[in-house]
């Protein structure tokens, strides 16, 4: 797809840069037209750079490569090879400053590094290579104005995360078309394979710089770069990997992954590595203006505690000596904000520095590879900004995929405390975010985090003057498609000496609030999505704490369709005009009881579709599988029930295995994963009014003879499902099996819960004699799930994240035992014992 470009012009029209045409009003060249392979000729395939600006000086780079995805050797001879660069005040090079040759070394994969010195500070230049006859594209570059001058104006965009597999960079399209002064790249700039060879790492930066857009954006602006962790391992910390990898020794693969780093981008001679170790932090000054402090936050951190993932905090989380930057780095940087001078101190790193608490009741989960699991280390910078009170003190970061605005406190469990910062968190360049919805659920136990949004991807384009900072939060509609129009998502300002972040428009795009058609409340977690006049859907988002949504769609008409957890689904028709914000709200009614196809439970691990049947009512709402199939419950899914939420929530279960009857008793890891109990028809028994009723009808597949009848049942005002598994034996022996149901969580906080037992977090099963008719499920959102027995004679077997009953039935011939539950899913207030409320239903 990105190997074939010339279907895909690239008409760039090369206005001056902010910075150079305020302040010298110095004439700007436009590059000719042309396509973008036309101006990657060989062996200049993967086009040119530069980087690191300063006011008297910038490094140019590129690779001669005429084969670049020949991992072996790019298509060159094992030789070096002299190269020629050319500086010029102009485009077509009548007016050339400086010139020379440098050598294309074999050794590193004939990659180029010129420092061009004594140029004019703030001052656009071009610049180009020659090599065996052949010019490369022309690129233009800038330098800064000098330290202590005024400078009226800065643009510039920050990127991350770049996955290849996200689809052709829109979003680098976009960018390309701005008038920037400079692009601050804040890691992930590739993302690593198994394979941790040098000759790997070289092979994944030459297919990343195949994109054209890609090459456009570094052909027309410096980039200042810095790492994350795909660029050696996920997740890696100072010297401990983040997986397997390959066998090979860590450091090895440390360095390897530096030296491609290094290779491939425009970095000074100070940032070359000296194998698994580089001096990454380093400092860009532009004038009076805007001081960056550019960080590495993985080369010398701790390594994550707990063990890593999101988890509630320990102990260990707190302790003081605990690193994101290491000590050295972290003086430095303490040092850089105490003699600041200017007007912005910006932080440039890579991940989330505000805190976010992903569990809504009492306790705390935090993601433990963030600040938020080195609290200590954030508290000092933080509290050093407040006493020592920086100019402007801005935190730029990346990594997370999605796009926040967030206060910086030094206390972030009291909403009251002063703001000391301002954080932007840009979303990714074509990057995923499969946590978007555990993010969404949290938002209410964060109001420090002032906007999110994690459906789009892009970046973030900042407009800085004296007075202020503008921040824009750009996104494509579609990262897979190359030509996907991009929007301005919100935009939020930033006042000289008012810390704290306010919006200051409507945002592009669809926004709206969906509310409670007889009482107007605000509703959160409504499903809503957008849908074209031809049935394809555009966008689908959720609402947020406030009720509020925000999509997007190109011009056209659409029908804007809600869905919520005890409500009927409601719609609104809208037009979107060109580059026009329009609002639609909805508004919906609350259902009574109703089963039938064609609605879904929106949540994060929603499996059901519009084919199966969801049966619900004002409070509550459980889809049952009338065909879809979980591949954890291969034959036996049709029957049970895939989704189950509670008003104001989203289904977080993974599925609930309803019933089971096994000849022998369910025991260890793999207990849940019953499969004997298999339906052959799903039918809708009454479709609603006071109430409504499904039946599915099977059989055991592993106790002979055996009929196997659940009915679920609903009522309006019940905040439950009841369902009602009739077993027969329909042979001529008794039969002896053992019975029950699974709830199983694999959401964010998962934990098990048993009356008499309590809280269980342990990852091994173990049985429990509950001392109340009941077993349960919770997770983070404040949403407790329940399976309650009307027959108390049951244990429980459990571990943290599924749970199951068990019973043992002896059925003559003829007879039939009939097992009676309600399935509860309820909001648990936020206590402490977040199963207290299952013993009052």
């Amino acid at each position: 797809m990105l190997l074939s470009p010339i279907a895909r012009r690239r008409f760039l029209t090369l206005a001056g840069g902010t910075l150079g045409a305020v302040a010298t009003g110095q004439l700007i060249d436009p590059l000719p037209d042309a396509r973008a392979a036309e101006l990657d000729p060989a062996p200049f395939s993967l086009g040119v750079a530069s980087g690191d600006p300063d006011h008297e000086s910038v490094v140019l780079w590129t690779r001669l490569a005429p084969d670049p995805l020949n991992a072996d050797t790019g298509g060159m001879a094992a030789q070096d090879v002299p190269v020629r660069w050319e500086v010029a005040r102009d485009a077509g090079f009548r007016h050339v400053l400086q010139s020379g040759e440098v050598t294309a070394r074999a050794e590193s994969a004939h990659t180029v590094h010129v420092v061009v010195r004594d140029l004019a500070p703030d001052r656009w230049y071009w610049y180009r290579f020659q090599a065996d006859g052949v010019h490369s594209r022309t690129g233009r570059t800038r330098t800064m104005p000098a330290p202590g001058v005024k400078a009226d104006r800065l643009r510039f965009a920050m990127v991350s995360c770049q996955a290849w597999a996200g689809g052709p960079y829109p979003a680098y399209r976009d960018l390309a078309e701005q008038d920037l002064d400079f692009v601050l790249h804040l890691g992930d700039y590739i993302y690593e394979t198994a394979n941790g060879s040098l000759k790997e790492f070289r092979r994944l930066y030459a297919l990343y710089k195949t994109s054209p857009d890609l090459r456009a954006a570094h052909a027309r602006f410096p980039f200042v770069h810095t790492w994350d962790d795909h660029e050696v391992q996920n997740n890696y910390a100072a010297d401990v990997p983040g997986g397997a990898g390959d066998g090979r020794p860590f450091r090895e693969r440390r360095a390897n992954g530096y030296q491609a780093f290094y290779e491939h981008l425009p970095m000074r001679p100070e940032q070359r590595p000296a194998g698994p170790d580089a001096l990454m932090y380093r400092q860009l000054r532009v004038g009076r203006l805007a001081q960056f402090n550019v960080l590495d936050t993985r080369q010398y951190r701790s390594d994550q505690a707990n063990g890593d993932g999101r988890k509630p905090p320990t102990e260990e989380v707190f302790e003081p000596s605990r690193t994101m930057t290491g000590p050295e780095q972290e003086r430095w940087l303490l040092d850089q904000l105490d003699r600041s001078k200017a007007r912005w101190n910006v932080i440039a790193q890579q991940t989330i520095m505000a805190a976010f608490d992903y569990d809504l009741g009492p306790g705390q989960i935090v993601n433990l590879d963030q600040w938020d699991g080195y609290p200590a280390a954030r508290s000092r910078i933080l509290d050093f900004i407040a006493e020592r009170r920086p100019a402007n003190p801005v935190v730029l970061s990346g990594d997370w995929h999605t796009h926040w605005v967030n206060d910086l406190k030094t206390d972030f469990t009291d909403p009251e405390s002063r703001t000391i910062a301002t954080e932007f968190v840009g979303t990714s360049i074509s990057s995923g975010a499969g946590w978007d919805n555990d993010v969404r659920q949290g938002l209410a136990a964060n109001p420090h985090v002032k906007f999110y949004n994690g459906t789009y991807r892009g970046y973030v384009l900042c407009d800085v003057t004296e007075q202020r900072w503008r921040s824009d939060l750009r996104i494509v509609l579609n990262p897979r498609d190359a030509a996907s129009p991009a929007y301005t998502i919100a935009a939020f300002e930033v006042r000289d000496g008012v810390p704290g972040a306010r919006r200051i428009d409507a945002g592009d795009g669809i926004v709206g609030t969906v509310v409670d058609a007889s009482t107007g409340t605000p509703l959160v977690n409504v499903a809503v999505t957008v849908t074209a006049a031809d049935g394809t859907r555009v966008a689908a988002t959720t609402t947020d704490p406030s009720g509020e949504y925000i999509a997007f769609a190109p011009p056209g008409a659409y029908r804007v369709a809600a869905n919520g957890i005890g409500y009927d689904p409601g719609d609104t028709r809208v037009t979107v005009g060109e580059r026009q914000g329009v609002r639609a709200d909805v508004r919906l009614r609350r259902a009574t009881a109703h089963a039938g196809r064609g609605r879904t439970v929106p949540g994060p691990q929603s499996q059901a579709t519009t084919s199966d049947i969801v049966i619900g009512n004002d409070l509550v709402a459980l889809a049952i599988s009338a065909g879809s199939a979980d591949p954890q419950l291969p034959g036996a899914t049709v029957g049970k029930p895939l989704d189950l939420a509670a008003v104001g929530h989203l289904d977080q279960l993974d599925w609930l295995n309803l019933p089971y009857a096994s000849p022998t008793q369910p025991r260890g890891g793999n207990a849940w994963q019953q499969l004997t109990v298999r339906s052959t028809s799903v039918e809708v028994i009454d479709s609603g009014g006071d109430t409504a009723s499904v039946r599915a009808v099977g059989a055991g597949s592993s106790v002979p003879d055996l009929e196997v009848v659940t009915t679920y049942t609903v009522r309006t005002g019940d905040p439950w499902v009841t369902a009602e598994t009739a077993f027969t034996n329909r042979g001529s022996a008794a039969r002896t099996f053992w019975t029950g149901d699974v709830l199983d969580h694999d959401g964010v906080g998962q934990r098990s819960g048993v009356p008499g037992a309590g809280t269980l977090t342990n990852g091994e099963p173990v049985d429990f004699t509950p001392t109340a008719p009941w077993i349960g499920m919770t997770g983070a959102d404040r949403q407790t799930y329940g399976l309650l027995y009307d027959d108390a004679a049951f244990t429980a077997y459990a571990c943290g994240i599924w749970i199951m009953s068990q019973r043992q039935v002896t059925l003559p011939p003829g007879e039939t035992y009939t097992l009676r539950r309600r399935i509860a899913a309820v909001d648990n207030g936020a206590a402490t014992d977040p199963f207290e409320v299952l013993g009052r239903l």
